[in-house]
């Protein structure tokens, strides 16, 4: 440990310290000063390592007077570089010195700052856009909640009538929370509906649109989800919920025909920028947008998102607010969700639930900027088919105790049932152990009789043909492999290639080879996440095929000179992951601590899986995620709190 001077500072460059556009990024800063001042250097780097960390902001109180950076070994074979950082005050003083008004604004909550960096009332520190995505976030937010809802009245019984599912439930004296979701969200201009897999997210918005097409035929509606693979399973579960609905032909044909996208294809990416084409300039003509797997959604794109919609229009998230949080800064559906009661109404909208349903409904009784526009769906119906993941997903969701944090644990660790098992990670023989995996025949179709196994990619792809490759998508779309890293032994690259070798695919494009995109490309219509696989056309020619997102059952091909960015994709890493589902999963937890072990990670892995979870983790590994809790750094809950001005 030594002194923080501008040289030590810029030796901090191993572990988890610095990058290097975190140091180019601070010396910029010092040469627009004409300073040579370390806090100056220090705040300007962490404001750039904080966004990379995933935080919208630097909330200098959490490292001052602190050793940066921090080492998880505590046991270190060499001597690792770190200083330790001014306190607060001393912090504070050095950064408020006039030489510094062309690169930091302070306290500049009413007004729009054009200095890089913004630094709030809570001393949280900011890139300049990020201060901006928060704020004008938050503006868009309060404004559309501060909208006094209108009731409006609806044929008696008809919430009840509009889906099977809600019409057995109807008359019972235990409120059925589908239902209160649909009214809620019908009412207001921005809502949230939050709930885990499997209790009925899609079931809802299914609903809600055909309610809200009754109101007003002539409504246009877009639905859009963070990756191609998440707007592919919202286009297919809103399909599944219209045909159960109770309407007229006419409604379920309008419901057939509302286009389901990514948000950069709804927004149209300007190309060679980071800018759309629909903004507040040129607002998106939809009056209604639902966005699903909203947890994903970074700060910077839910921005941009509610700019582009007409004050006017309707938004709706669906999301898991438990889920890990998007890849990119931000943690924004949880931090919305923290600014408000859930599953309370307005006194007039309970009033005309009540007279819909007979359900009394709790009503707001605080202050808090979102209450009355949380909708929280907790009951899983799919837990018959998997009740051990659809239990022990839910008690890693509501760990509240360290007791229950210990039984939690216990519970993961020496789980052996059929739809969930856990087992010690593998050690010499772990390549082995993989192959009798991907080996296992655990992969269903339908009511067939054979089960088929990961490893018959390998002679799908030698027979070929269009059956034999749909054959191969099911396969893929039903068995996946997480891991908690992409790099190291047990992360994503090393298991890729060790089932590329056992499959004899490792040619660049192998015949069978699922690939995933790792890069928007706006000019294909390929974008991160979109997942293909290389096939041979019926002419003999290997291209890569994907499905088409706006013809389900259709595909497009490719020449893979043609790709963007793209990695093999028979496991990937749990963040990745997010917006799919598996019938079965295979999770792989390294044999060592590292921070992106969390509970969050756990939980969002397991319920990837429908029917079967397979993990792969040492019990100490396991109580380390479990205990370990993501907190972004945000200033976003504040903001919403903020009077809407």
């Amino acid at each position: 440990m030594t002194d923080m001077t501008l040289g030590e500072l810029k030796k901090l460059t191993s572990g988890n310290a610095f990058s290097p556009i975190d140091l180019v990024f601070a010396d910029f800063i010092l040469r627009r000063t004409r300073s040579q001042s370390p806090e100056l250097f220090a705040a300007a780097a962490l404001a750039s390592f904080a966004v990379r960390a995933g935080n919208s902001c630097c909330d200098l109180s959490l490292y001052a007077g602190k050793t940066f950076p921090e080492y998880s070994d505590p046991d270190p074979q060499e001597e690792q570089p770190c200083v330790v950082l001014p306190q607060l005050d001393t912090w504070l003083e050095v950064l408020r010195k006039d030489t510094l008004e062309k690169v930091m604004a302070f306290h500049p909550e009413t007004e729009s700052p054009t200095t890089p960096l913004v630094m709030d009332n809570a001393h949280r520190l900011y890139l300049n856009r990020y201060f901006q995505y928060e704020k004008q976030l938050a503006e868009e937010i309060r404004r559309r909640c501060a909208e006094p809802p209108e009731v409006t009245p609806l044929p008696p019984g008809r919430l009840a009538e509009l889906s099977p599912y809600f019409k057995k439930n109807a008359g019972k004296a235990e409120i059925d929370y589908q239902q209160s979701a649909v009214f809620l969200a019908f009412h207001n201009l921005f809502s949230i509906i939050t709930g885990g897999p499997g209790t009925g997210k899609t079931t809802v918005a299914a609903a809600l649109l055909a309610l809200e097409l009754e109101r007003n035929p002539e409504l246009e509606i877009a639905l859009c989800a963070p990756t191609g693979k998440a707007q592919a399973r919202l286009r297919e579960s809103v399909t599944r919920g219209i045909a159960g609905l109770s309407c007229s032909q006419g409604i379920k044909d309008k419901l057939a025909l509302i286009p389901c996208g990514t948000i950069h294809s709804l927004l149209r990416p300007l190309p060679g920028t980071t800018q759309f084409r629909h903004n507040e300039k040129n607002p998106l003509r939809a009056g209604l947008i639902v966005v699903d797997e909203a947890s994903m959604v970074s700060l910077s794109l839910m921005a941009k998102l509610m700019k582009a919609v007409r004050p006017d229009a309707k938004v709706i998230l669906l999301g898991d607010k438990d889920q890990l949080a998007s890849v990119d800064a931000g943690a924004v559906l949880a931090d919305i969700c923290a600014c408000g009661a859930r599953n309370v109404m307005p006194p007039p909208v309970a009033e005309a639930f009540r007279s819909q349903t007979s359900w009394e409904f709790p009503v707001i009784s605080d202050s808090r900027p979102l209450s009355g526009n949380i909708a929280e769906l907790v009951r899983n119906h799919r837990s018959a088919n998997a009740p051990a993941i659809s239990t022990l997903s839910a008690a890693i969701r509501n760990i509240a105790s360290e007791r229950e944090l210990r039984e939690v644990t216990a519970a993961v660790v020496h789980c052996d049932a059929p739809d969930f098992r856990t087992v010690p990670l593998p050690r010499s023989a772990f390549e082995h152990a993989l192959a009798r995996e991907i080996t296992a025949p655990c992969i269903r179709f339908g009511n067939e009789e054979r089960y088929y196994a990961l490893s018959d990619l390998r002679a799908l792809a030698d027979r070929g043909g269009d059956d034999a490759m749909r054959r191969a998508f099911g396969i893929i779309d039903r068995f996946k492999i997480l891991c908690a890293l992409r790099n190291g032994p047990h992360g994503t690259v090393a298991v890729n290639a060790m089932i590329r070798s056992r499959l004899r695919m490792t040619d660049a494009f192998s015949c069978g080879l699922p690939l995933m995109i790792t890069r928007n490309h706006p000019e294909s219509g390929l974008y991160n996440g979109d997942i293909g696989m290389v096939w041979r056309s019926s002419a003999g020619q290997l291209r890569v095929y994907f499905p088409d997102p706006r013809e389900p059952g259709r595909f497009r091909s490719f020449l893979p000179v043609e790709l963007p960015e793209h990695e093999a994709v028979f496991a990937m890493t749990v963040h990745k992951s997010q917006g799919s589902g598996f019938q079965n999963v295979l999770i792989i937890l390294p044999d060592h601590d590292t921070p992106v072990l969390t509970r969050e990670l756990l939980y969002t892995a397991v319920t990837r899986a429908e029917e079967r979870v397979v993990l792969w983790a040492n019990p100490a590994i396991v109580a380390t995620a479990l205990e370990r809790l993501t907190i972004r750094q945000s200033g976003l809950k504040d903001r919403l709190a903020d009077p809407v001005s």
